[in-house]
């Protein structure tokens, strides 16, 4: 009797394990480096921010390089900077549909996509956070700066609307 065929897996660094191409660990570095590709769009073509931009891949390379090694906690005091308002304010002064329609050139729904893929990646952390053989990465810690990342993106968005 012939053997089914399967799919190949992939070698996990963080895990030293075999692991299946749907897994969450592949699916939560797919969609981080989904949000690095936009932040490259966005150095790009948002260049007084360009600054900014940068410190958030760098940021992001960090965070990726402490949870494969289990080692620091990637520098995101910077981020707290950018969050222009307190967190008791409501930080969604607009609704998307409102930043869109707005918008005069494609940055805010560039910004809009990426701040959305990061509340996607700080979702897919958490649950990486649980599984235990990844757990070690995924600290509480090394979270801390995402939420900030995506709100700074957020609020950029807002604001290169209304220009």
């Amino acid at each position: 009797m012939e053997k089914a065929a399967e799919f190949p897996k992939f070698e996990c660094v963080i895990s030293n394990t075999k692991e299946d191409y749907d897994s969450e660990i592949e699916t939560f570095f797919t969609q981080l480096g989904s949000v690095q590709s936009d932040i490259g769009l966005l150095l790009l073509r948002d260049k007084p921010w360009e600054k900014n931009y940068r410190k958030f891949l760098g940021y992001l390379q960090d965070l990726e390089t402490a949870i494969i090694f289990r080692r620091g906690i990637p520098e995101s005091e910077f981020l707290k900077d950018l969050v222009l308002k307190p967190d008791s304010e409501n930080e969604m002064e607009d609704e998307i549909s409102d930043v869109l329609l707005r918008a005069k050139d494609d940055i805010p729904a560039i910004l809009v996509r990426a701040q959305a893929k990061t509340r996607e990646v700080g979702g897919l952390y958490v649950r990486m956070s649980r599984i235990p053989r990844f757990a070690d990465g995924f600290t509480v810690e090394r979270f801390e700066g995402l939420p900030n990342l995506r709100k700074a993106l957020w609020r950029r968005a807002v604001e290169t609307s209304k220009h």
